[in-house]
């Protein structure tokens, strides 16, 4: 059983780009570019940067990154800004991008409401997101 504190709240942002690298002629030129996105991004701290798609594509990427607060502003408000500025980096044109948020302890008492029941153990569920 799941007991919050009175004043919790908990905020998860999750922005999507989807890249398309000028330039690339090969998938080491693309890797390059998508390197130096991801490292940039990771310095800043408090976020989580990971490639998703596109992997095997020399000309395009999808990166995706996600942060958390008790502040939904705020997470909408840096992931806005991080979008914003890997536009104007011009080391990758954004060709398109999507924030989603959630609240990942909003008051259910299983966690299985949450993530579904899986059927052999083996299954990741959905996540809570993905169902629009």
């Amino acid at each position: 059983m799941l007991f919050l504190a009175p004043d919790e709240d908990t905020w998860v942002g999750v922005l999507r780009l989807q890249l398309r690298i000028p330039g690339s002629r090969s998938l080491k030129d693309r890797r390059r570019a998508v390197a130096q996105v991801r490292d940039r991004l990771r310095a800043r701290g408090g976020l989580s940067v990971a490639e998703v798609g596109h992997l095997h594509d020399h000309d395009q990427a999808v990166m995706a990154v996600a942060t958390l607060s008790r502040d939904p502003t705020e997470v909408r408000r840096a992931l806005d800004r991080i979008a914003h500025d890997v536009e104007s980096w011009g080391r990758a044109l954004v060709t398109a991008r999507d924030v989603r948020m959630f609240r990942p302890f909003d008051g259910h008492d299983d966690d299985s409401d949450l993530m579904g029941t899986p059927s052999d153990g083996d299954e990741i569920p959905d996540a809570p997101w993905s169902h629009d």
